[in-house]
This record gives C-alpha cells, structure tokens and sequence, in this order.
C-alpha cells in the first residue's frame, strides 16, 4: 500500500508538471499560494529530487519508477494482523500462577494472604453481607482514638442497654473504661459496647460518623456502619473489605490483647463479680502444629448467618487474615476457618 500510494503521489506530480508546463486546465503556482482556503495540503510543498518540467511523457513515467526503486521494503511499514493476544485483565483475589479449588460451605469467604495484600482464596469476596458483631472491631479501633483513659469510672445507663445475647451489665452498674473494652471484645457484649461508645462524650450517632470516617480512610467503599454493636442488618461490608480491616485492626496491641483473652472478670465499683468467656471457640480448640492464632472476632445475627474473622501466623512469620461469612451453625464457622488454614499452609506460594 505505501509503495502504491508513493507511486500515485509521483505520477500525479508528472501530470501537475505537465499540466504547468503546457498551459493546461492547472492553476498557477501563483494562483495555488493565493488560495489558501482552498488549497489542498501539501500539493505545492511536495518538490521531488529531479522535477519534470516537461518533455516525453514516457521518459518522466520511467524517471517515476526509478526513483521508487530506491525504496527499502525496511523502510516500509509493516500493517500485519495481530496475532498476539491481548493481556488479560486480572481480578484482584486471583493469584497469576496459582487456582485453589475449594468449595467452601458458606456463603462467603476469603483468604488475605498479609504479606502480598492479595486474595489467596475466595468465595463471593466483594458482596455485601452483614456484619454482625464483627462490627465491634470497627467500635473498639474507633475508640482508641477517643479514650477518656482506662481506669475511668463509667456507669451504665439506660440508653445503653441493648438485647440480644446474655445481659452482664445493667443500669447503675458502675464500671472501668477497660472492664468495658474487653466485655465488649471478648464475650462480645452489646451493652458493654454501647456504653464504651457513649463513655467518650458522644452520641451514638455521632460515635457512628467517627466510625465512617475511619471507614473512609481505610479506602472501604462497601462497608457501612449504622450501629456500634452490629444488631442491625444495616452494618454491612464483604468478606474482602473485612479482611483488609481486620488485618490491620488486629495488630493494635489493645484489641490484640483483648481478642486473645479465653476469660475476663471484674468487680464493678459496688462489688459485683462479673465474668465473661470468649465466643471465639478456636482460642482453646486450635489444633493446628505451627501455627499461631493471632485473635478475631465472631458474628452473629439471623440476617448474617454465623462469621467469623480470624488472623494466624506459622513459624516463618507468613500471616494470613480468613473470612467466614454466612456459615449454618456457630461450629461450622470454627472448623471452614479451621479448613482455610489448612488450605493455605498446605499450598502456600
């Protein structure tokens, strides 16, 4: 094609010269230049080596192919079919050289795997699910930053109360700041979380903006919170975005060491014995060899099923953050997350 048009271009070039030299239907070269709004670029621009101003007709074709001979088939563009395939586009909790086969009996879950920030396995990773108590993670991380100080004296009130699960709190009770933390993160207290909410001067609904916000920093665009402790189907977020959160969340020495407690007591300021155990059943029933279980935090609601986020270590310091979302039963969620352990010590890259 470019020889061919390189042809045309030089051929049309002898009929303009031609065209000039004889008087022809051709405009000028005057005339070319004084018409600028209509002129066609490049036809007076273009100047070959050795213009014909005239004589034989045949000699100038014959000048025309010799000068096009001078063109190296390098020099030409190549316009070849593609044949190479296009790169493919990756999703994000796909690993490039592994595919982990694992049917997963919930409705939702993942692996991080801590070091690379990717998925290592996952079942439906970015659909929204509630979250459950799961949200109590989110409370206490927000907290932090709005400590009234450890050994603060709260009492319970009345707005803090809240159904669901055992009551160990009750109005009048007069607790620490810590005592509330912990009943909150160990035995997932819902009383206990409203009140550490409402221990640092705000509302409720203000302590839930707080919470969006760190949200936000975190870069979740699929997490939503709507109450501190999770009762409401509202608090929603994704196996992925759960495992991104609780990856960080979990290392800050204060939720570490509460989420890693099996048994918390205290005595409340009246002299009331309060204990709470941990829901977190793999804290004392983890058998795997190796490995170390860094804490999580369970969740349950009828909307939500039974989750649990958990994190783990082996003795080469490799970290892994697993999801359960939607298991049927509460022993279920404890033995798949058993089974992602398993599935990533065993296959890891």
């Amino acid at each position: 094609m470019f020889i061919l048009t390189t042809i045309g271009l030089l051929i049309s070039t002898v009929f303009l010269s031609f065209g000039l030299s004889l008087g022809g239907s051709f405009l000028a070269p005057r005339e070319i230049n004084s018409t600028r709004g209509g002129m066609v670029l490049g036809a007076n621009e273009y100047q070959p080596d050795n213009i014909i101003q005239g004589g034989d007709f045949n000699e100038a074709i014959t000048k025309v192919f010799e000068d096009v001979k001078f063109l190296s088939l390098s020099q030409i563009p190549q316009f070849n079919q593609i044949e190479q395939e296009l790169p493919q586009i990756q999703e994000k909790d796909e690993l490039p050289t592994r595919i982990i086969n694992f049917d997963l009996a919930a409705e939702n879950g993942v692996i991080l795997d801590s070091q690379s920030n990717n998925l290592f396995f996952s079942k439906r990773p970015d659909r929204a699910w509630p979250l459950a108590s799961i949200t109590k993670l989110f409370t206490a991380y927000t907290f932090l930053d709005h400590n009234p100080g450890w050994e603060t004296i709260y009492e319970i009130k009345t707005e803090d109360r809240r159904e669901g699960g055992k009551i160990y709190l009750f109005t009048g009770d007069k607790v620490k700041i810590k005592d509330l933390f912990y009943f909150s993160l160990v035995g997932s207290d819902n009383t206990a979380t409203a009140a550490l909410a409402n221990s640092t001067g705000m509302t409720e609904e203000e302590f839930i903006v707080k919470i969006n916000n760190k949200i936000e920093e975190f870069g979740l665009k699929n997490t939503k919170i709507v109450d501190v402790a999770g009762l409401k189907e509202g608090n929603v977020s994704t196996a992925r975005e759960i495992a991104q959160f609780a990856d960080v969340a979990l290392e800050v020495p204060e939720i570490n060491r509460a989420v890693l407690t099996e048994k918390y007591e205290f005595t409340t300021e009246q002299g009331r014995k309060k204990v709470i155990y941990s829901t977190d059943k793999l804290l004392n029933n983890f058998s795997e060899q190796d490995i170390s279980i860094l804490g999580g935090k369970t969740g349950h609601i009828d909307a939500s099923g039974y989750n649990l986020v958990s994190k783990f270590m082996d003795q080469e310091g490799r970290t892994i953050t697993t999801v359960i979302l939607g298991a049927d039963s509460e022993a279920s969620r404890f033995i798949l997350t058993q089974e992602l352990v398993e599935l990533y010590y065993n296959n890891r890259p």
